[in-house]
């Protein structure tokens, strides 16, 4: 058995002096300890002890209450030093489970310190829903906002199916540094009219593998080989005619050297939302920015949002609802399905705000004007 020993202490002397033994591999501490310490301020406090500690593992806890700002806490102690744990209480003071709190954190590849796993609990429930009949796991990235691809491949990987990543509103969002569509087996991107550069409508299919590869583009052209015409087509399979038009494409090319300025637009509409709309009415979904996520769209979480978006659509504002859940839809009202607990709880809440990257700064801040009106006087 291979037992290492930390010491779960806040008292600077004392990390000093269990810091020069061999047998102490590190040190966990937490802000009721650091108040016993005398802390006065907790960030200060920790970077004392950092001085005292600088090459084995330490872990300072979290102590907000909602995850949000648990996440938030959780990225800024990560970046106190390299040998930083951030430590994460399973419940919070209301025994909510922080599972959320810890996939997030795990995601951006943060050193944590918990006392449970809640994404192996995650992974478990999909690996038994895996069968002989599942080919395929299919991520979706909504409105540009990254999957746990991560446990994703894990799974597909033991249970040997394949990924196809919906990333049709993610071109340009990254994901640990690799860009979404491109993680999987295969990924899928969407060239609609209200995406960051558009052909009409179409799409884009994407894989590093030949063999896919080049089945696709058979499948594309009504199963045929090569160029030909007439007398000389040769089927090999069955196909459709999938082919992107000369003049959708030519559309769609003329926009590739303007992408990344509309890339930064968005990030910018979405810091803009982010800043001013700090209202306790709504709440603006996060996107991961310093890690490379492109928020397509600015998605919120609000009280009223019918009335809120009738109201903003009287002043010439308009939003779009989320989508009707697909576990309502007329074709699956007879199938067994799980009660989607989330889907009922956001499913009458959550909107998109104006976010085009044609926007203008003076038109946003009008919207959040509007917006902060509305819940005054409703």
């Amino acid at each position: 058995m291979n037992t290492k020993i930390f010491c779960d202490i806040a008292d600077i002397s004392s990390i000093k002096a269990f810091n020069k033994k061999s047998i102490v591999k590190g040190f966990t501490t937490n802000p009721s300890l650091m108040r016993k310490a005398g802390a006065k301020d907790y960030k200060s406090y920790s970077k004392q002890i950092l001085k005292v500690c600088r090459n084995k593992p330490i872990s300072f806890e979290v102590f907000a209450d909602d995850q949000d700002s648990m996440i938030e806490q959780g990225r800024k102690i990560n970046s106190w030093g390299k040998n930083v744990y951030v430590k994460v209480p399973v419940v919070n003071s209301k025994n909510k489970f922080s599972g959320n709190v810890i996939k997030e954190l795990n995601r951006k590849n943060i050193k944590l310190n918990i006392t449970a796993v809640y994404t192996a609990k995650q992974t478990e429930k999909i690996l038994k829903k895996i069968n002989k009949k599942t080919k395929v796991i299919m991520p979706v990235h909504i409105s540009g906002r990254s999957c746990d691809m991560t446990s994703i491949i894990k799974i597909a990987k033991k249970k040997k199916i394949k990924v196809i990543e919906d990333a049709a509103e993610a071109f340009l969002s990254k994901n640990k540094n690799k860009y979404l569509g491109t993680i999987g087996d295969m990924g899928c991107f969407s060239l609609s009219p209200n995406k960051i550069f558009t052909s009409g409508q179409g799409g884009l299919l994407v894989t590093n593998n030949k063999k896919y590869f080049d089945k696709i583009k058979v499948f594309k052209t009504q199963g045929r080989v090569g160029i030909t015409s007439g007398g000389d087509d040769l089927h090999i399979s069955k196909g459709g005619n999938f082919k992107l038009s000369n003049i959708s494409a030519g559309l769609a090319l003329s926009q590739l050297s303007y992408i990344y300025k509309r890339k930064k637009k968005l990030i910018q509409n979405y810091k803009i939302y982010k800043k001013n709309l700090n209202l306790k009415q709504i709440k603006i979904l996060k996107f991961d920015v310093n890690n490379k996520e492109l928020p397509l769209w600015t998605d919120v979480v609000c009280d009223r949002r019918d009335k809120l978006y009738n109201y903003l659509k009287k002043n010439n504002i308009i939003c779009r609802k989320f989508w009707f859940p697909l576990s309502k839809r007329n074709f699956y009202s007879n199938q067994k399905h799980s009660s989607f607990k989330n889907t009922k709880k956001i499913e009458n809440k959550i909107m998109w705000l104006p976010s085009s990257f044609l926007m203008k700064k003076k038109d946003q801040l009008t919207v959040i004007r509007k917006i902060k009106n509305f819940y005054k006087v409703s």
